[in-house]
């Protein structure tokens, strides 16, 4: 059982822990379970029987119907919807789950969102690109001059999952005693944040590369993590203070943070797979909720909410965060991955022109992001905020069919 409970961990972030809620405004969202001091839903038609809010708008009317439609497949479907434009918010569902004061999730409930997170950590580093203290071209030993493939590898290379570093943070050996058996004490003392970034970097510098820098593609969490102790070095700040700062303040993200535990509002729900359906993680841990924080922070550690997204994506699109040169880096593909964005369909070897996405995952949440450019409507967003992998299937539905109605 231990080998499927850390295989599925060591692909996603896993746990965490819950103190408190986010706070709390003076003006009650209408009908919705969070209160909140903007009432995002002017001119949108509620509908109590499934918790959303659609647009009446004949031109975006559409676009609200398939949402509806999507939101309402499956009792397995559960979590926060936005749909929105630079302009407009045409659809919000809150879907069959509530939060931890028992009220019907909304947009403004927060989750782990897990590689989403990686839309941040690129911002950063392109911001730090365009004032002149990071430079793509440079290299990993400029930073971690003890690295011995540091020459090798380029800030360019980590952006886009081109650097040879191994996917995740720890290996199944990693907590092996020579008799095979588990080093549980070690195990739980890494996913309560107990290793230091020493002890990280000792263990991601005595590695091999999986392929010579530029070669080749292959997803590395450990990459982006690499990342935001870069951010740290070359700001003199904590990497949560520099996204707070130059990101989240900017955009007016006020239901969002990095690297903290405590302040996820949704109640995380554990499904087991169905390979392995007596799995029960309270064997290990005590909280769904992720606590190690510090070496997910870059790839996989900030919690939002679906309002804030939308937010985060209108101010990227616009040019309010980066400028014109770094949003073609961003998005730049040609490797399979951008700079936390992904061109939908490309892993699939069927690309679609102008529309991007990406998704997050920890043991129990999932997410994702996806933004398109269309002749229509103009840039449209879709958040998904899911507080379980159960139903994933009709989330990439969602995303597919409302692919299918821009064409």
């Amino acid at each position: 059982m231990y080998n499927r409970f850390f295989k599925k961990w060591s692909e996603s972030l896993k746990i965490g822990f819950i103190l408190f809620l986010v706070v709390s405004c003076t003006i009650s969202l209408c009908a919705c379970g969070t209160e909140d001091s903007t009432d995002i839903t002017s001119g949108l038609v509620y509908d109590e029987n499934d918790n959303t809010w659609s647009s009446e708008d004949e031109k975006l009317k559409p676009l609200a119907n398939i949402m509806k439609r999507e939101c309402g497949k499956s009792s397995d479907i559960k979590g926060s919807y936005i749909l929105g434009t630079d302009d407009n918010i045409i659809f919000i569902g809150g879907i069959n789950a509530t939060d931890v004061n028992g009220n019907k999730v909304d947009a403004f409930t927060t989750y782990e969102i897990g590689s989403l997170t990686k839309m941040f950590t690129a911002t950063a580093v392109l911001q730090l690109c365009e004032d002149g203290k990071i430079s793509l071209d440079d290299t990993l030993d400029k930073y971690f001059p003890e690295f011995k493939y540091g020459k090798d590898i380029t800030i360019e290379q980590l952006l886009h999952m081109r650097s040879g570093l191994r996917k995740d943070y720890v290996t199944e050996e990693t907590f092996l005693l020579e008799n095979g058996e588990i080093n549980i004490e070690e195990w739980k003392r890494y996913y309560n944040d107990g290793f230091s970034d020493e002890e990280f970097l000792d263990m991601v510098f005595d590695d091999e590369l999986m392929f010579e820098p530029g070669s080749d593609y292959l997803y590395s969490n450990v990459g982006y993590n690499l990342l935001a102790m870069i951010i740290e070095k070359v700001t003199d700040k904590t990497y949560s203070e520099y996204l707070q700062e130059n990101i989240f303040d900017v955009c007016g993200m006020t239901h969002t943070s990095s690297m903290k535990t405590g302040d996820v509002t949704s109640v995380p729900e554990f499904v087991p797979s169905k390979d392995a359906p007596d799995e029960d993680p309270y064997e290990y841990v005590d909280t769904l909720y992720m606590l190690f924080i510090k070496q997910a922070r870059g790839a996989g550690d900030i919690h939002s909410c679906a309002y804030d997204m939308l937010l985060f994506d209108r101010a990227l699109i616009s040019g309010k965060l980066i400028n014109e040169e770094s949003l073609s880096e961003m998005f730049d593909t040609d490797g399979s991955y951008g700079c936390g964005w992904m061109k939908y369909g490309e892993l699939l070897h069927h690309p679609v022109d102008g529309i991007y996405f990406h998704g997050g995952e920890t043991w129990v949440y999932k997410g994702y992001n996806m933004y398109c450019n269309t002749e229509k409507y103009g840039n449209i967003y879709l958040i998904q905020l899911h507080p379980t992998k159960a139903g994933d299937e009709y989330s990439v539905e969602c995303m597919q069919n409302i692919v299918m109605s821009l064409k």
